[in-house]
């Protein structure tokens, strides 16, 4: 396979797991009649790329309601967050809702269990609600120009901090989509975080000229994955003993939600 089929294979794989959009006619013929599973795990070098683009999209929809359309703060990041949900598919708040719904349970096992049922409960419920609660705050007091910087910058360090959990972690279960990233092969995941590294050092850049030269308001969203990571890591080594696919979904969703929270302090 060359270098050119090979990336839209990465390409096709990123989007179909991320978003909800139309991937096949990324593949060549004969990706398309192989069999085989996709290569989930060499392709999240792109992971970081395309959740600043599903932000990207979401500010592009935030931007347009309320500096176009000139609709009100609230309803508009409400209908961008509608937006991103119908782009995404909602997977990773999937992932909040079924990790909370375990903390009913008391033994792994059956936390396990509870986060395969497709059903929801009053946990999720909850905890889908502040989620969603705190984006929208966050976002409405931003200005409307700021919203695609924050919603890319936001979706970036998601998807670069959900690749760290396999990192740390081994997988709960020994089947599951999840359990295809154990081990984290090397050169995706230095790609990766080198593309993270280069586009928030431009980010930085862009929001300091723009819109806060205050350091702390500047330095605090760049924090948040870090903590982000270290609470979800050690909350799934004690209730589940490794990671699962619901783990990385909700630790996207905890990142999204504190570095937006993180954001608004250059209000």
């Amino acid at each position: 396979m060359n270098v050119l089929n090979q990336f839209r294979q990465d390409l096709a794989c990123a989007l179909s797991l991320f978003t909800r959009l139309p991937v096949f006619w990324l593949l060549t013929r004969a990706q398309r009649a192989d069999k085989r599973p996709w290569p989930l795990a060499r392709s999240l070098w792109l992971w970081p790329f395309v959740g600043a683009f599903t932000g990207l999209a979401g500010g592009i929809v935030g931007w347009f309601l309320e500096a176009i359309m000139h609709i009100a703060p609230w309803p508009a990041v409400t209908l961008t967050l509608a937006a991103q949900v119908a782009l995404t598919g909602g997977f990773h708040d999937d992932g909040l809702a079924d990790m909370a719904d375990s903390y009913g349970a008391r033994t792994r096992e059956r936390k396990l269990d509870i986060m395969r049922d497709s059903h929801i409960g009053s946990y999720g419920v909850l905890a889908l609600c502040l989620s969603v609660l705190t984006k929208v705050g966050a976002l409405s007091v931003l200005p409307a120009t700021a919203l695609i910087p924050a919603l890319m910058c936001s979706g970036l360090l998601a998807r670069a901090t959900l690749i760290w959990v396999p990192v740390v972690l081994s997988p709960a279960r020994n089947n599951g989509l999840a359990r295809l990233l154990s081990p984290v092969p090397l050169i995706p995941f230095l790609f990766a975080q080198a593309f993270s590294v280069m586009s928030i050092a431009c980010w930085v850049y862009w929001w300091n000229a723009a819109y806060s030269p205050v350091f702390f308001a500047l330095i605090l969203p760049l924090l948040m994955p870090f903590f982000s990571l270290g609470i979800m890591a050690m909350t799934a080594y004690k209730n589940f003993g490794g990671y699962t696919g619901d783990v990385l979904g909700a630790t996207a969703t905890i990142t999204e939600c504190l570095v937006l929270a993180a954001l608004s302090a250059s209000k």
